[in-house]
């Protein structure tokens, strides 16, 4: 009898103990399409598939070990070994994510062994003799109208819940299918980012069935999201050749591709009734809408007040409009009561009744039946589980960026304003201990930051990664680099925020908050991670602390796929735009301008006549600055530059903003920390933006300005020659190679000013 597929993962279990192993004539087909060409398999050091001769070191699975790859190919294989207790794809994962074999050395065993034991089930179903392998793939279309269109009230906590509740979307889909067309999960090639792939068996009525569930899905999106929210979803048959030529692998997923996107423009078709019928609201006034996505279609029984849980229709009519009331609708209420549970998770559960308690999600099941989704403490005897971001058991393991700071986590300053503005909000709190495990607010964020009590919205994007991804010729391929990046941006994310960059390295810290030990013991930064996941990540928190995260992000980012970020075919650059924001802004405009950041990092350039490039961050952005551009003369407009190349950055930002800390001191001013300017005057940075117009008006003749401003640093009684030669070497030389950055330098003061401002 042939090999199942899940034969083939045992096989990589004992390869992984064995170090070595033979590919048998009955799987040899599946092997074969999936790039091994040779019969004998032996274990190998994992190059980067990234690009470049960089290795990374044999290792399990870990949530707080970072593993980057080094210049050597480390021999030692034995801390890859399984238990012989240990078996499935969980181990695999765990065991086999750092390792490959002689047949790809860029290409894991995980990764290798779960692609051929989903061919190899393929091979064995009955099925379509010809094209018997069936590529489903899923793109979700409004992303962030779903989930960053929010109001300010309980924003943190609902984001959160709602970004939560995305990832765990793509889950269910992908158990619903898999479950319902008899696959194992090593069909899946990827999942995540706002997508998924599986290779499932070509059998008689699956297209069909896929189809129809696809309509299942975005009925209940329709409903639950107001046409924001779209699920494109394709079943595509395929034959061996198309997986085994990288030409015609590419093509199918050009052609996939194509189709995903015709859906996503028919969109809703089939409701397209439902969508252009007129209604009335269910609800009259602003104060009984849901108060945090504004909607008002909904009935008084589906609508529940935020602290209490009351439903809407037990009250009285006159009373729905009280002060005491904070409506929202039944999803948004238990995605508020969840946001809490996020940050300690360990494991989610599925049920296929209703739970008796607050905080569940629901989905649509492949029969249209409700299906519920809820955190437990406890473990639930019967229920479906997976395990949150680890390894340690058989459970399936679900990826997540769950970084979040709690009220306890904030300084007693911080602490005190967020519970003024959580008292002000409504909500009766007697003291801190009442909500010291609750998600920090953005008061409370705000507050945390030096200088300025201001929120930090920061995107990133991993640059051209779309057109990256077009180019991939197979299947271990895909999986290897869709989930090396889940990897990083939802595991090792969390870490970064910690503190915990691996190895010996040290987090940014200008100002010496001391992210590894910090006064009240809890380490990391102020700041929670709204959604991570695929290429891209959105996070918020105390200004300062986002802005030095970004540079953490990147350098962590670089190191992980070895460095290589400067070459179209090789590597992966990063950009990223910060803004800064009043804590009572609305939410989804933070999320839009620091989009916009986002965009223009990635469209800027350095130069008059040269290319855009890319790699950026684009800090403390906002429209006047842009405003300010627009209306400079082409030459002039690259002499004020709203974004700088990261190497520029390490360079020049970062050490010139260390020097800049050398000149003061942190104080303390009522509770909050404010940099003090000992070595120079206000009035000096107002005379250096001064400067900076001189410069973009005459070019070189800035100099002899910024010549008189030094000499009046360098006579100030509290500067010493040292420091005074340090400064001068970032904003007074004739080098070639630093002639650009007083465009930049803008940058540097508006960090500066934030940093010593005291409100």
């Amino acid at each position: 009898m042939a090999r199942s597929g899940q034969d083939i993962i045992e096989f990589g279990i004992t390869l992984l103990r064995e170090h070595t192993g033979d590919v048998s004539a009955d799987v040899a087909e599946a092997f074969k399409l999936a790039g091994v060409k040779q019969s004998e398999l032996t274990l190998a050091a994992l190059k980067s598939p990234f690009g470049g001769d960089k290795y990374f070191k044999p290792a399990q699975l870990s949530v707080t070990a970072m593993n980057y790859p080094d210049s050597e190919a480390p021999p030692d294989f034995s801390c890859v070994e399984p238990g012989e207790d240990e078996h499935g794809l969980t181990a695999l994962e765990k065991y086999g994510s750092f390792v490959a074999t002689n047949a790809n050395e860029s290409v894991p065993v995980c990764h290798l062994f779960k692609t051929a034991a989903a061919i190899q089930d393929c091979l064995l179903a009955d099925g379509d003799s010809e094209k018997p392998f069936l590529l489903v793939s899923a793109d979700f279309s409004g992303i962030q109208d779903t989930v960053y269109t929010i109001s300010s009230k309980g924003a943190l906590k609902t984001l959160r819940a709602r970004s939560f509740m995305l990832e765990l979307l793509t889950e269910h889909i992908v158990y619903e299918i898999l479950h319902s067309c008899q696959a194992e999960r090593h069909a899946i090639i990827y999942s995540g980012g706002g997508g998924f792939s599986l290779l499932l068996p070509n059998r008689a009525g699956v297209v069909t069935a896929i189809e129809g569930y696809r309509e299942v899905l975005n009925r209940w999106a329709l409903q639950e999201f107001s046409g924001k929210f779209f699920i494109a979803l394709d079943a595509t048959p395929c034959s061996a050749a198309s997986l085994e030529s990288e030409e015609d692998f590419t093509a199918l997923r050009q052609s996939q591709s194509e189709s995903l996107d015709k859906l996503k423009r028919q969109k809703f078709l089939k409701q397209l009734d439902e969508l252009f019928t007129s209604t009335m609201p269910k609800q009259l006034t602003a104060r009984t809408e849901c108060q945090i996505t504004r909607r008002d279609d909904l009935l008084p029984e589906k609508m529940r007040d935020r602290e209490k849980g009351t439903f809407m229709s037990s009250v009285p009519h006159e009373r729905r409009d009280d002060d005491c009331y904070t409506w929202l609708s039944e999803s948004c209420f238990h995605q508020f009561r969840l946001g809490d549970k996020l940050i300690d998770a360990k494991k989610v559960y599925r049920y296929e009744e209703k739970p008796d308690k607050d905080g569940y999600l629901t989905f649509k099941g492949f029969d249209d039946q409700d299906v519920y989704y809820s955190i437990d403490e406890n473990e639930q005897k019967g229920a479906l589980a997976w395990q949150i971001n680890s390894w340690e058991t058989s459970s399936p393991t679900v990826l997540y960026a769950q970084y979040v700071r709690k009220h306890k986590h904030l300084s007693p300053y911080a602490q005190g304003i967020e519970l003024e503005a959580i008292r002000a909000d409504g909500r009766k709190v007697e003291s801190s201990e009442e909500i010291k495990n609750d998600t920090a607010t953005f008061a409370g964020l705000a507050s945390s930051s030096c200088g300025a009590d201001l929120i930090g919205a920061l995107r990133m994007d991993v640059d051209d990664m779309g057109n990256k991804f077009s180019k991939i010729g197979s299947l271990p391929e895909l999986s290897v680099k869709s989930r090396m990046l889940n990897l990083f941006f939802k595991v090792y994310l969390n870490e970064i925020c910690s503190g915990n960059l691996g190895e010996e390295d040290k987090p940014t810290d200008i100002v010496g908050k001391n992210y590894q030990n910090r006064e009240n013991g809890e380490k990391g930064r102020n700041v929670s991670v709204v959604y991570a996941g695929g290429d891209d990540l959105f996070i918020l928190g105390a200004w300062d602390e986002t802005a030095e995260l970004a540079f953490d992000i990147q350098r962590c980012f670089a190191r992980f796929t070895g460095g290589l970020i400067d070459s179209e075919k090789k590597g992966c650059g990063i950009s990223g735009g910060l803004t800064l924001h009043q804590p009572k802004f609305p939410l989804y405009q933070m999320a839009q301008k620091s989009g916009e950041a986002e965009h223009v990092a990635k469209s800027d350039k350095d130069t008059i006549y040269g290319d855009i490039e890319k790699n950026r961050i684009a800090l403390f952005y906002d429209d006047s600055k842009y405003q300010r551009r627009l209306k400079m003369k082409t030459p002039e407009r690259y002499r004020y530059m709203l974004s700088m190349t990261w190497s520029l950055s390490g360079a020049f930002l970062i050490p010139l903003m260390k020097t800049y800390r050398e000149c003061g001191s942190l104080k303390s001013q009522d509770g909050r920390q404010v940099l003090e300017i000992e070595k120079f005057t206000y009035q000096t940075i107002e005379k250096w933006f001064a400067v900076i117009e001189k410069y973009q008006e005459s070019y070189m003749l800035y100099l002899p300005t910024m010549a008189r401003v030094m000499k009046q640093v360098e006579d100030n009684k509290n500067m010493d020659a040292d420091l005074f030669e340090k400064l001068i070497s970032y904003l007074y030389t004739h080098e070639e190679s630093k002639k650009n950055w007083i465009s930049h330098l803008h940058i540097a003061l508006n960090w500066l000013s934030f940093l010593r401002r005291t409100k």
